[in-house]
This record gives C-alpha cells, sequence and structure tokens, in this order.
C-alpha cells in the first residue's frame, strides 16, 4: 500500500504531454526573450559607447568602485571630457548684511573615456611578443 501512487497517472507522463510542454512555452517564451533582449541590448551599447558610466564600466570589467577610482587617480583609466558650466549666486551674509557675489563651476556626470581604454588595449596587444599580427 505504502508503495502505491495516490494519483492513478504517472507524474512523468504528465510532464511529458505535449499540452503541458506547450503550455510552458507559450507562459515563458515572451520573458526569456525580452530578457536576452535586454541583456543583448546593453552589450552592444557597452561595446560601440565611446564613453561610460563609472558604474557601467566597473561592472563590465568585473572591478569595483575604489579599484577603478584608484586607476583613475593613477592614471590607468581616463575620464572623459564633460560639459561643465559656471553660474554666479548673490548671497547675503547674515551677520554683515553685505551682498556677496559667489561664483561655481559645476562640473557634468563624470563619464569614462572607453575609447582611450580600447586603444591603450589595442597597442599593448600589438607590442605583445606571444600575440603574431
Amino acid at each position: 500500500m505504502h508503495t502505491e501512487n495516490a494519483n492513478s497517472q504517472n507524474a512523468f507522463d504528465l510532464v511529458q504531454s505535449q499540452d503541458f510542454i506547450a503550455n510552458v512555452t507559450a507562459i515563458l517564451m515572451p520573458a526569456i526573450s525580452e530578457a536576452v533582449n535586454d541583456a543583448v541590448n546593453k552589450a552592444v551599447t557597452l561595446a560601440t559607447s565611446p564613453t561610460m558610466s563609472k558604474q557601467d564600466f566597473a561592472a563590465a570589467n568585473r572591478i569595483s568602485l575604489s579599484v577603478l577610482e584608484k586607476w583613475i587617480a593613477n592614471g590607468v583609466v581616463l575620464l572623459a571630457p564633460t560639459p561643465s558650466f559656471t553660474y554666479t549666486q548673490n548671497r547675503t551674509n547674515r551677520k554683515t548684511g553685505e551682498v556677496v557675489e559667489t561664483t561655481m563651476t559645476k562640473h557634468g556626470n563624470p563619464l569614462i573615456n572607453v575609447a582611450a581604454w580600447r586603444e591603450k588595449n589595442r597597442q599593448q596587444a600589438i607590442k605583445c611578443r606571444y600575440i603574431k599580427p
């Protein structure tokens, strides 16, 4: 009695049925397709863009942000020129009451110069004695 299954149909036969496989495929295919499309689009964007954010560069090269900051400080990785703008602001000093004009420079989002990174790696590969051109 303990070896009998309560269900008269074998579970393995149920999974092998064509209807079950068709239903599971119809449910999962849109989600799988969307995930693959997003991954491919991101990969193409990262592979072809001349600049990328620090987070994307660190993720693409599998390094931490602290290592990336050290690379930037040591000149291993170059920052891309980003637009900056200067604006002036008139502030009133609370103690003296006089108006002080303050000029500030705001820099854009720091981006990594990926084109320079690729060229540097290409030059190192050309000079490598183990790689034949």
